[in-house]
């Protein structure tokens, strides 16, 4: 959590990001290279302890998308009990998260986001707030049956 707080207020004074741009923001802040693809012009895949943060897309729509928290659906336990269970303990915990960013980001409590911050993904719960001239996301979501659910950041 401490991470995606100063990875937003890092990236806070930045006029326009770029997937070069969050690179050096996630490299002064110490995180790893998990997966650098060859070609690119920056690696996309980074790991700082237990948290995982990807660059996602190119050119004015870049976003970095940071997880906080992801449980799997186990085998035994797809039954939809285990998974709303599931899908209820990732609610909490994202709102727990969005309670904290309420007191921890650059001018909290933040401004919260107009319009469809979501980008057309069906969030199991968000939260978003508008940081200058940039939005922060915090939500859980299972991006497909049998994957994992997550609570993820996004800064865009």
């Amino acid at each position: 959590m401490d991470e995606l707080i100063a990875l937003a207020r890092d990236l806070a004074p930045e006029p326009r990001l770029t997937g070069e741009v969050l690179a050096a923001a996630l490299e002064r802040a110490g995180w790893s290279v998990l997966r650098a693809g060859t070609g690119t012009a920056f690696p996309r895949v980074w790991q700082k302890g237990a948290l995982r943060a990807g660059i996602q897309g190119d050119g004015p729509g870049v976003r970095l998308s940071v997880t906080l928290w992801w449980r799997e659906v186990e085998e035994d336990d797809e039954d939809f009990v285990a998974l709303e269970a599931l899908y209820e303990e990732a609610e909490a915990e994202s709102r727990r998260v969005g309670e904290r960013l309420d007191e921890s980001l650059p001018g909290a409590p933040p401004e919260p986001a107009g319009g469809d911050p979501t980008d057309g993904l069906d969030y199991l719960h968000h939260r978003a707030w508008r940081l200058t001239n940039r939005t922060l996301l915090v939500g859980a979501i299972q991006h497909d049956n049998g994957l994992p659910v997550f609570v993820e950041a996004v800064i865009g």
